[in-house]
């Protein structure tokens, strides 16, 4: 049952796949890059037929091989009169989320992960999204002390512009000793709140594993994170001049 369970979630999670690269391409364009006639492509990402356990893995091959994620990623950005980036096509669409997760399971295969680590807002949907791709508890620093909790972990750090101090609390009890984390936030542009993330991460003497971003804005945020002991996988890089002004 487990095996074909397995099989199934294979199998709509390439046409999920599908259906983020249809946002993109044509199905003229999808047609040469898989070697499939539109028709068939068509009925899939309807949802007219589920392809089989063998097309399927020969789709899921040729997506990963010819079209990179980083690559869909920015055919579905926006820019506004001012050059500046929106993230709601991103952040807001469940294609993207759900091959982001597929993502960072990828970049950080093999690695024990018992906690998915995020601040609040805009990173919670990418995070959720990660999370149960993982099946990992979720981990968020708020701005805000949750009423019924006694004891938080907390760090504050200068954010926003203007800038002015900004406090993060976490539960105590959500974070221990024992606990390998992952942290994911949508972007980053300064690195400071994945720093204080960082810190938070210290003083519950957890273990870092690693840091997963799918947009980093310029290159100001690699001289703060430079030393941290972990990886920092960015999907996509963008020059400092289309970071989101908020």
């Amino acid at each position: 049952m487990k095996r074909k369970e397995e099989n199934l979630k294979f199998r709509l999670m390439v046409v999920n796949k599908l259906r983020l690269l249809k946002k993109v391409y044509s199905y003229a364009e999808l047609s040469k890059k898989l070697n499939k006639p539109e028709t068939v492509l068509c009925r899939y990402i309807k949802g007219d037929v589920t392809p089989s356990e063998s097309v399927a893995q020969s789709l899921w091959s040729l997506m990963n091989r010819n079209i990179s994620f980083s690559s869909i990623l920015k055919s579905l950005l926006r820019y506004d009169e001012y050059g500046y980036v929106d993230l709601t096509p991103i952040i807001q669409d469940p294609y993207v989320l759900t091959q982001a997760s597929s993502e960072a399971m990828t970049r950080f295969a093999g690695k024990r992960i018992t906690k998915v680590v995020t601040a609040a807002v805009n990173g919670i949907p990418l995070t959720t999204a990660v999370a149960l791709a993982l099946e990992a508890p979720i981990v968020i620093a708020k701005a805000t002390k949750d009423i019924g909790v006694k004891e938080f972990i907390e760090e504050s750090y200068p954010a926003g512009s203007p800038v002015s101090l900004t406090t993060l609390y976490v539960p105590k009890r959500s974070l221990t000793a024992k606990d390998d984390v992952l942290i994911v936030d949508d972007m980053i542009r300064t690195g400071r709140t994945v720093q204080a993330l960082i810190n938070i991460t210290r003083k519950a003497k957890a273990r870092l594993v690693g840091v997963f971003t799918l947009l980093a804005f310029g290159d100001e945020w690699r001289k703060l994170l430079s030393g941290i002991p972990c990886p920092v996988e960015v999907v996509l890089s963008l020059p400092s001049t289309a970071s989101p002004a908020f």
